[in-house]
C-alpha cells in the first residue's frame, strides 16, 4: 500500500503541453503500466499512480495547449507493447543519434559559434530557454510560483513530497527550491527530488540557475533530502554527464544526503518519427522510474 502521507508533484518540460488534467491522466496510466510490469497488483498500481499530480505551467508560458491526440498512438503503444531491451538500446545508440548528441555537446561547450551547427529544433529550444532566464515581465517568476504553491499546499497537509522534474521542468523545479531556501525561508523539505532527462548538467543552464553567482550554501537549494537523476540511454538533452559531479559541492556542504545518477534508463516511447527516448511518458513507464517511485511511496520513513 502507498504511504497516505506521500504525494508526487510532476513538473513538465519545455514546449506546449496538454491541459494538466489530461497530461496527468496519461502520465498516471504510464506509471501504472510500469508498476504492473514489476508484478505489482493492478489495484495497488492504480493507487500508487494516483499520487501523481501535474504543475500545468506551459499554458502560462505559451498561451496554447498541445493536443493530447498527437501523442495518443505513442502512449497506447507504450501501454500495450514492451520492446526488446537490446533492440531499443541499439536504436538509441545508433550513429545518427551519437552525431546529434555530439552536436548538443558542442553547442553547450562553444556557445559563441554554436549557431552554425544548430538544427531548427535546437534553435527553438535555445530560444525558449533564454526566454525563461530573461524573465520578461516576471513570466518565469510566475512559473516557479506555481511549483511553490503546490509544494506549500503539500507541506501544509504534512505530506512527504517526491518532486519529479522532467527535462526543463527540472530546471524550473530547482529554481523554485532555491527561492524557497533563500528568498522565502520556507522550512519545508523535499523528501526526494527526481530529475529525468534533465539539462541541469549543461554548462549554459548551470550558469543561469538561481544562485549561480552566489558562493557556499547560498549557491544551492538547502531543502532536498535525496536527489536521483535519471537519463535514458541515447539522451541528447541530458547527454552522459553526471549530476553527482556537477553538484558535488551540495554533498560536501551537507545540503543533500546524496545525489545518485542512473544513466541506463530504457525509454521505449515511439512517435511518428520513431524512438523518442526523451519523452516523459516513456520515462514513467520504465522499470527504473516506476520501481524508484514504488519504493519511495512504500517507505513510510522516507
Amino acid at each position: 500500500m502507498p504511504d497516505k502521507s506521500a504525494t508526487i508533484i510532476f513538473v513538465p518540460g519545455i514546449r506546449p503541453k496538454p491541459p494538466a488534467d489530461q497530461q496527468g491522466a496519461e502520465l498516471r496510466r504510464c506509471l501504472e503500466i510500469g508498476l504492473k510490469r514489476l508484478d505489482i497488483d493492478g489495484d495497488e498500481a492504480a493507487r500508487f499512480s494516483s499520487l501523481l499530480n501535474v504543475v500545468g505551467w506551459s499554458w502560462h508560458f505559451y498561451g496554447i495547449h498541445k493536443d493530447i491526440e498527437i501523442d495518443r498512438a505513442g502512449i497506447e503503444r507504450l501501454l500495450t507493447v514492451s520492446d526488446d531491451r537490446q533492440r531499443v538500446v541499439r536504436e538509441a545508440t545508433s550513429p545518427g543519434r551519437r552525431i546529434l548528441r555530439a552536436m548538443y555537446a558542442f553547442t553547450d561547450r562553444f556557445p559563441t559559434v554554436s549557431g552554425y551547427f544548430m538544427t531548427r529544433r535546437m534553435e527553438t529550444r535555445v530560444h525558449e530557454v533564454r526566454r525563461y532566464f530573461a524573465n520578461r515581465n516576471g513570466e518565469a517568476d510566475s512559473l516557479r510560483a506555481m511549483v511553490v504553491k503546490k509544494l506549500r499546499h503539500a507541506w501544509n497537509e504534512d505530506k512527504r513530497v517526491l518532486l519529479l522534474g522532467h527535462s526543463f521542468g527540472s530546471v524550473i523545479a530547482y529554481d523554485a527550491l532555491w527561492e524557497l531556501s533563500h528568498l522565502q525561508s520556507n522550512p519545508g523539505k523535499i523528501d526526494l527530488f527526481v530529475s529525468m532527462g534533465s539539462p541541469l548538467t549543461l554548462n549554459f543552464i548551470r550558469q543561469h540557475l538561481k544562485g549561480a553567482t552566489e558562493s557556499g550554501r547560498r549557491r544551492y537549494p538547502t531543502n532536498i533530502g535525496r536527489w536521483v537523476n535519471l537519463a535514458a540511454i541515447g539522451e541528447v538533452t541530458a547527454m552522459d554527464r553526471r549530476l553527482a559531479d556537477c553538484f558535488a559541492d551540495m554533498c560536501k556542504l551537507g545540503l543533500v544526503d546524496s545525489i545518485y545518477d542512473d544513466l541506463d534508463v530504457v525509454n521505449q516511447f515511439r512517435d511518428p518519427e520513431g524512438l523518442n527516448v526523451h519523452k516523459c511518458y516513456g520515462y514513467l513507464a520504465s522499470a527504473t522510474a516506476s520501481s524508484l517511485i514504488y519504493e519511495w511511496c512504500s517507505n513510510t520513513e522516507g
